[in-house]
């Protein structure tokens, strides 16, 4: 089967569904809203969609759903991802059936596990096993997620007749994983998906040193710290003036920034402004002058280097389920 990022199908920028399972975002939006927005960001030119079994404990799978009832199943490309926990030979199967019964599709484009397996997973059976489910025809492409250099590497040698197409990894103009990571993805058509693009928010052009958010997940992410907020301050008015000049938000041009880069940004969202946000995006050109621009204020500033692994695998799952609870 070929590469589902290599025939130009996938648009530039795809859509993150955390925020839709209703959990840990705040009460400033329900299901009709997120299921409205939803369905316009699939309208207007957005045709990837990531999600999760732990998103909302299954409820954002359960919203995309229902929002598939009045939109083209085959334009749609969907992406889910089995929690780490969950990934095991055996429970595998139960977790790509549970996803399909929520999502009330009989195959996924795209499945990912959600983190690396602990150190008491037999891993090359786990990818034989994610082998069979497209064998079976419940998944069309293999990917991963959070996944280092060396664990990348070690499981894309178990795959037989498959490859890994994908690692779903935080990335943004800020943050990004070591270089030997994206040289190997990039040396193996592996894409790099991009989860919290936009820093949560900090690099909306929302906030700064003398604005800051008020409360809720922003409140525990680092970037948002005084010491970042300053560090920053240079890329972000970068960002600001560039969006003033061309009379569209700075999200959007962040995210028009980093699909030049050859990765996928998924943003989440919340609301239809968000979603339109989002979408109009897709029809944003960034000039090598305001390219060069953004580039000259990250040598200023530099960038953060992220790790890719979310627990440490010698946790047993057990543990990590109710660790997850906290995600």
């Amino acid at each position: 089967m070929n590469n589902l990022f290599s025939n130009g199908v996938v648009s530039s920028i795809g859509i993150g569904t955390w925020q839709m399972g209703l959990k840990g975002w705040g009460k400033d939006y329900d299901e009709n809203s997120v299921i409205e927005a939803f369905k316009y960001a699939v309208n207007n030119g957005i045709n990837f969609v990531d999600t999760a079994e732990i998103y909302g404990a299954g409820n954002s799978e359960i919203l995309i759903g229902q929002s598939l009832e009045t939109l083209e199943r085959k334009n749609i490309i969907i992406a889910t991802k089995v929690a780490g926990y969950n990934a095991t030979p055996s429970r595998v199967f139960k977790s790509i059936k549970g996803s399909l019964r929520r999502l009330r599709i009989d195959y996924v484009d795209l499945y990912q596990i959600h983190w690396e397996p602990s150190i008491y997973t037999n891993l090359e059976e786990l990818f034989h096993s994610m082998e069979k489910l497209a064998k079976e025809g419940l998944i069309n492409h293999i990917g991963v997620s959070n996944f280092s250099y060396e664990m990348l590497k070690r499981a894309s040698g178990y795959l037989r007749d498959h490859n890994i197409e994908s690692n779903q990894i935080k990335f943004n103009i800020v943050e990004r994983p070591d270089d030997d990571l994206i040289s190997y993805m990039n040396s193996n058509d592996i894409k790099l998906i991009a989860w919290s693009p936009l820093g949560q928010g900090f690099l909306s052009g929302k906030y700064s040193f003398r604005q800051k958010p008020k409360g809720g997940i922003r409140k525990v992410n680092y970037l948002f710290s005084d010491k970042n907020l300053k560090r920053f301050d240079p890329l972000l008015k970068t960002l600001k003036e560039i969006s003033s000049k061309k009379g569209v938000s700075v999200t959007q041009i962040v995210l028009a920034y980093e699909a030049e880069l050859n990765v996928l940004p998924i943003p989440g969202f919340k609301n239809m402004k968000q979603a339109e946000e989002i979408s109009g995006a897709l029809k944003i050109h960034l000039t090598s002058e305001e390219k060069n621009s953004i580039e000259k204020s990250l040598e200023v500033t530099g960038i953060i280097n992220v790790k890719e692994t979310m627990f440490p695998r010698i946790i047993p799952n057990t543990i990590v389920r109710v660790m997850s609870l906290f995600l």
